[in-house]
């Protein structure tokens, strides 16, 4: 596809209900330069947080209070997005399980009356089982860690923390797309984020920046 431009992303999230719980870290790279932009978000429900998901990220609820306000991390991520000079139809969303992100990314640029500024998304795990079956590996593990031991890169170091989490996103997606010549294209889906208005009509170095 011509004319767009690939990020990936990573969340971590207090729980599995994107109408319940809150992200609580988000990170982005843009693929086209690798540089990007990480943000620990301050939770407004800390309480609301599942004991599974504080386990699985090694938090507490004192550390959901600290952070970014989230409408200032809105800001910075729009910011971010925008150096591109592109409208949403021309940004792709790489992500491992991407419904997920999305529909917690969704839940949050909605709660302030704001459209997620990118309509296409692209999920690893997807490339990951085609790439699977080319090499005749049979109902294979998927999650993060796995496809990329499946796919023979080396991994950052850290899991279930969004700074490192997008870093092997990326990883496994240049080694998938590039490496492995995996077509990526058919995998492409167009998830145009609409939010309800008031009167409920339907409208491998890695450069950081703090």
């Amino acid at each position: 596809m011509s004319g767009i431009n690939y990020y990936v992303i990573d969340t971590e999230t207090t729980g599995l209900k994107s109408n319940y719980h809150e992200i609580n870290e988000i990170s982005i790279i843009r693929c086209k330069d690798r540089v990007q932009i990480y943000r620990k978000i301050k939770c407004n429900y800390p309480e609301r947080a599942s004991i599974d998901a504080l386990n699985i990220t090694n938090k507490t609820l004192e550390d959901l209070e600290n952070g970014h306000d989230p409408l200032q991390a809105i800001g910075d991520c729009e910011k971010f997005f925008n150096e591109d000079g592109l409208t949403a139809a021309h940004r792709c969303i790489v992500a491992h399980n991407a419904s997920f992100d999305r529909k917690f990314l969704h839940a949050m640029w909605a709660s302030f009356d704001k459209t997620f500024p990118a309509n296409l998304w692209l999920d690893t795990i997807a490339l990951t089982r085609e790439y699977a079956k080319v090499i005749g590996l049979h109902k294979p593990k998927v999650n993060l860690q796995s496809a990329c031991d499946i796919v023979g890169i080396k991994k950052v170091a850290g899991a279930h923390n969004a700074k490192v989490d997008s870093r092997n996103t990326y990883l496994l997606h240049k080694s998938l797309v590039e490496d492995k010549n995996v077509n990526y294209l058919p995998f492409i889906k167009n998830e145009i984020h609409f939010i309800e208005s008031n009167n409920e009509d339907i409208d491998m170095s890695i450069i950081e920046m703090e």
